[in-house]
């Protein structure tokens, strides 16, 4: 089971690339956490779901954890990196890190940074966590909210 998601009601961990994600409401900062392999689904799921959760503000800077992802992007095509980066709900002065430990992870974060295009946030890849904390502008000891059972699990694999 992927750390800091035990207790997360309808969690899957045995599937492609399930995602989730918690909002911080006090530091402004979305954390979402992906496992597994990657899939076009996840990435816009994630895009869409953000765009219309209530908590959410444009502004606000993600701490995206790729770092328990096998690597793999079979699921992954050009045409879903497209329409995730054009749902980005990201606005003006949003930073945001994404950290991943495999190669793949992190080419497919500079695939997607690049077809942004002329966005108004701001995104970075990181292999190293406190590296990307300080980026962001948190402290070393900065954790996500604990989970709770409404948190949203974006799973393709299981409709």
């Amino acid at each position: 089971m992927p750390p800091g998601l035990a207790g997360v009601a309808g969690a899957r961990y045995d599937s492609p690339m399930p995602m989730t994600y918690r909002i911080d409401l006090a530091n402004c900062v979305v954390w979402t956490r992906a496992w597994g392999e990657l899939t076009d689904e996840e990435l816009v799921a994630h895009a869409r779901h953000l765009r219309a959760d209530p908590r959410f503000a444009p502004n606000f800077r993600q701490f995206f954890s790729a770092e328990a992802s096998t690597g793999g992007a079979a699921g992954v095509s050009r045409e879903g990196l497209r329409q995730a980066a054009q749902l980005n709900p990201f606005g003006e002065g949003a930073r945001r890190a994404v950290v991943a430990d495999n190669d793949v992870a992190v080419g497919l974060a500079r695939m997607y940074e690049m077809m942004r295009g002329d966005a108004a946030d701001v995104m970075m890849g990181f292999r190293d966590r406190a590296a990307a904390l300080e980026w962001l502008g948190l402290p070393a000891t900065w954790e996500p909210p604990p989970a709770a059972p409404s948190d949203p699990i974006l799973d393709s694999s299981h409709p």
